[in-house]
């Protein structure tokens, strides 16, 4: 999969389907902005899903991942 070109930059992202069930994937510069995206998605999307931001963080953490973009 290729991304439009940011600058060489690296980003984290996650996907929905570890937190929510969704089809999402979050991205975000870091992972601590990626668990404040997540939480986001989750109160914007499913707010009737429990927040526990502990458990976001730990599903963040573990099955987060780098996406490296590159010029198309």
């Amino acid at each position: 999969m290729q991304a439009v070109q940011r600058g060489g930059a690296k980003m984290r992202a996650v996907l929905c389907a570890s937190l929510c069930n969704c089809r999402h994937t979050l991205r975000a510069d870091g992972d601590e902005r990626l668990v404040e995206t997540a939480l986001e998605h989750l109160r914007r999307n499913h707010p009737a899903a429990p927040l526990r931001e502990e458990w976001v963080r730990r599903i963040v953490y573990r099955r987060a991942y780098d996406i490296e973009y590159a010029t198309v």
